[in-house]
C-alpha cells in the first residue's frame, strides 16, 4: 500500500516525507555500452579512479549537467560519509556515474576522460 497522499508510491508533502523518509532514487540499469566501457578497464584490473581523478571526473560531469540543465550526477564516495566506503560501494558508485552519463548522452566524455588518465590514476582491484 502506498503512503497517504501518494500517487506513485513516493511520499508527498513535507509531513509525509518526514514520516516515511525521502523517496528512493530509481535504480537505472546501465546500457551494454556503459558496461562494455567499464569492463574494458576492469579486465585490466582497474576498479575506480583515485580520489584526485574521481573528483575531476565528477566536476566535469557536474559542469556538463549544469550546461544542459540536467540533474547532477551522483557524487564520488570520497567524502561526507560516516564510514570508509568498501571497494564494492565505490565500484557501484562508478557504475552509477557511468549510467548517469549514458542516460545524458555523455558516455563519450567519460571514455575520453578514462583514456587520458594515467595508469597511476586508478585504484586496482584487491587480490
Amino acid at each position: 500500500m502506498f503512503p497517504p497522499g501518494s500517487r506513485s508510491g513516493y511520499p508527498t508533502g513535507t509531513a509525509t516525507w518526514l514520516a516515511f523518509g525521502p523517496p528512493l532514487m530509481p535504480t537505472w540499469k546501465p546500457s551494454s555500452r556503459a558496461n562494455k566501457l567499464l569492463d574494458h578497464y576492469r579486465l585490466r584490473g582497474r576498479a575506480y579512479p583515485t580520489p584526485r581523478y574521481w573528483e575531476r571526473l565528477f566536476q566535469m560531469l557536474e559542469e556538463e549537467a549544469e550546461k544542459r540543465g540536467k540533474t547532477p550526477p551522483p557524487p564520488p564516495l570520497t567524502y561526507a560519509l560516516d564510514h570508509d566506503p568498501t571497494e564494492e560501494e565505490r565500484t557501484e558508485r562508478l557504475l552509477e556515474q557511468v549510467a548517469w552519463a549514458d542516460r545524458n548522452s555523455l558516455l563519450h566524455r567519460i571514455q575520453m576522460f578514462f583514456e587520458s588518465m594515467p595508469s597511476s590514476g586508478w585504484t586496482r582491484f584487491e587480490k
